[in-house]
């Protein structure tokens, strides 16, 4: 299974093997609740169901296609009896499903669908239709199959109905229809599959285990999950509770492995998800069998939230980008079955303070939005089976501004934008302690999209409190008068061209009349050498790259924001990365530090 974190990151994907370990087979779930004993002709009709489902799946083994020495992977993992690891292979597509296959699975169906009627309660039945007309992209008949389920309890029937409508990106009615399938199974199940031990990192679980309400803080990390606000629903959750739904469908099923599925099958399909394509090699001297490997489409990403977005740190209130951890190896991934990539955005945010609430500006140009090259076989369902026969740019980019406080949405702002344009938006939220900004792009025909996430500080500012905003970029030359002039001139980004004269500007508050202020601005190098960085801190090297100005001004006749914009020149820097860091102080009171990181390009 291929599992990348982001386009231009480090990529995390997955294979299975079979064959590779020698690990005794696990035994299924048992069933929750009891059963009355079928009659004999429901007993052979069952048993007939198994036959063809197995029948199609050592189809499917034989034609899958073969690749070179597909078991000698290093695992990142070992789940059972599967090796997990990351080939980091970018560029992997799936190849066509073979017409034997997709034959033989229509063969299957019919049959199924014949004996379903024989059998209308029997719930193993059910789920081989609703799995396999999902493989199939039939995502109407199994929703029309779901409807009509009709099995005692109920419960089931809501999952699959849920699970459905997931896959055909109706996540709010998923969520529903998932929400009462909850409501209404056993209670062991229920506790399994609403735990989130399985996906969660140890970090995480390490700070749910601290929160005073863990069922609000576990609600906070499911919203904070959902890979874009600008998508109703949280189809992170609704495609969580649909991989429950498929390992309740595979059990006591033959798969393309050919093994029995057992709780290794069932973590990982909760984990990473099921396969979307299967390949096996060819054996190797001394191998009586080929193993089989799974793959996924090399873009799916931690979704859950880093640790230090979620609350204030030691360093106090500032921003704090979310960033994917690229080292180690993901807990769980997912990839949202309307998107092929999630990129990051070029944008700045920044935080300006009034009576009750802080002002979220932000600011970034719409990204380019390739056209993607998918084979028409992923098997990620109609609604992205052909890729766009275009190659023009689209005409419009759905973008939007997102700040979450305590596990809802505070503001929610959107737009429509043209491809290339600046996107600038602003939101007032209440004063709180913490939440996190979300800034997205999307374009639904494209399946791609960009964001850019941060933990963010909007705490309550008294009266009379020294204290400055963030440094926000502005287009080259602006002096805005005031906040509402400020939010038409931001700079989209924080790339800057070489020789340019950078405009910034910052609120300061908590001012008295005609006070004095000292300012002093200074820009440091981020991508030198550690070398480098001691010899200019010891002044054993010249400071060639570094601007640095200071003054004295007299503040405002009158109390209140003082908006100041700073105009520095940049000419003479090398291209590369740079930090802007401004101070701000008066008699008397403390020296306050605000700081912008940039891009000379």
């Amino acid at each position: 299974m291929n599992f990348p974190a982001h386009p231009s990151r480090s990529r995390c994907s997955r294979g299975f093997v079979h064959g590779l370990l020698a690990v005794v087979l696990l035994a299924a779930p048992a069933v929750a609740e009891q059963q009355t004993a079928p009659a004999a002709d429901s007993v052979r009709s069952h048993r007939h169901a198994r036959t063809l489902q197995t029948r199609f799946e050592r189809l499917r083994l034989r034609n899958l296609p073969r690749v070179p020495d597909g078991g000698s992977h290093e695992c990142d993992e070992i789940i059972g009896r599967l090796c997990v690891w990351d080939d980091g292979d970018d560029d992997w597509q799936p190849k066509e499903e073979p017409a034997a296959i997709i034959d033989g699975r229509e063969d299957l169906l019919a049959g199924l669908d014949s004996l379903a009627e024989l059998v209308p309660g029997d719930h193993w039945v059910l789920g081989q239709r609703i799995r396999y007309l999902v493989e199939a992209g039939r995502l109407e008949d199994a929703e029309a199959v779901a409807r009509r389920c009709g099995l005692p309890g109920g419960w089931r029937c809501d999952a699959y109905l849920g699970f459905v409508l997931h896959h055909h990106t109706d996540f709010v009615r998923s969520e529903s229809a998932f929400r009462r399938a909850i409501e209404a199974m056993p209670a062991e199940v229920r506790e399994e599959w609403t735990s989130p031990g399985r996906v969660l990192g140890r970090d995480l679980r390490r700070w749910l285990s601290t929160q005073p309400d863990s069922a609000t803080a576990l609600a906070r990390l499911w919203t904070l999950a959902d890979p874009l606000f600008l998508v109703e629903g949280n189809d992170r959750w609704t495609g969580h509770m649909s991989r429950w739904s498929y390992a309740m469908s595979a059990e006591r099923a033959t798969n393309p492995y050919d093994i029995n599925w057992g709780n290794d099958f069932t973590e990982v399909s909760v984990r990473y998800g099921w396969p979307i394509a299967w390949e096996r090699s060819w054996p190797r001297i001394g191998q009586t069998r080929a193993s089989v490997t799974g793959r996924d489409l090399p873009a799916a990403f931690r979704a859950f939230p880093p640790r230090d977005v979620l609350a204030r740190g030691p360093d106090g209130g500032g921003l704090v980008i979310w960033e994917e951890e690229e080292e180690d190896h993901p807990r769980a991934t997912y990839l949202p079955p309307y998107l092929d990539s999630l990129g990051e955005l070029d944008a700045q945010v920044s935080r300006f303070w009034r009576a009750g609430h802080v002002v979220v500006v932000a600011a970034w140009r719409t990204p380019e939005f390739p056209r993607p090259e998918r084979s028409p076989g992923d098997g990620r369902g109609p609604a992205n089976s052909v890729p766009p026969a275009e190659n023009s740019p689209p005409d419009s980019v759905l973008s939007g501004l997102f700040v979450e406080q305590g596990g809802a949405l505070a503001a929610d702002v959107r737009t429509m934008a043209k491809p290339g344009s600046t996107v600038r938006l602003s939101a007032r939220v209440p004063w709180s302690d913490w939440g996190v900004v979300s800034l997205e792009a999307w374009v639904p025909e494209l399946r791609s999209a960009y964001r850019l996430r941060a933990g963010v500080g909007l705490p309550p500012l008294p009266t009379g409190l020294f204290a400055i905003s963030d440094l926000m970029l502005l287009e080259s030359g602006a002096e805005p008068s005031g906040l509402d002039e400020l939010e038409d001139v931001l700079r989209p980004g924080s790339e800057i061209g070489a020789g340019e004269t950078l405009a910034v500007a910052l609120e300061i508050y908590g001012l008295g009349s005609r006070e004095v202020l000292h300012f002093s601005a200074r820009v440091e190098r981020r991508d030198e050498s550690f070398l480098r960085r001691m010899g200019r801190r010891l002044r054993l090297v010249d400071r060639p790259d570094e601007v640095s100005i200071e003054w004295r001004e007299e503040g405002p006749e009158r109390p209140g924001p003082f908006l100041k914009t700073l105009q520095v020149g940049l000419s003479g820097l090398e291209p590369g990365e740079y930090t802007l860091v401004v101070e701000v102080s008066a008699p008397g009171r403390t020296t306050l530090t605000a700081v912008r990181r940039f891009t000379v390009r």
